[in-house]
């Protein structure tokens, strides 16, 4: 039989930092597709807002 690891949560994954990523990957396409302005500019709009949410969430005590 082989040992299974007990199962992590999302909170102790590495992978808990790729929402924040996500966040702005989708509001930096909507940013693109609803405004005039063009890629740079969307992705630093987006970068700004999965920064405040990691930055909201530490401040929570979340993460």
């Amino acid at each position: 039989m082989t040992e299974q690891k007990p199962l992590r949560s999302f909170r102790e994954s590495p992978w808990r930092y790729s929402q924040f990523v996500v966040l702005g990957l989708i509001v930096a396409g909507l940013v693109k597709w609803l405004s005039p302005f063009g890629w740079l500019p969307s992705l630093a709009v987006g970068a700004v807002v999965g920064v405040g949410y990691l930055l909201l969430e530490k401040k929570r005590g979340v993460i």
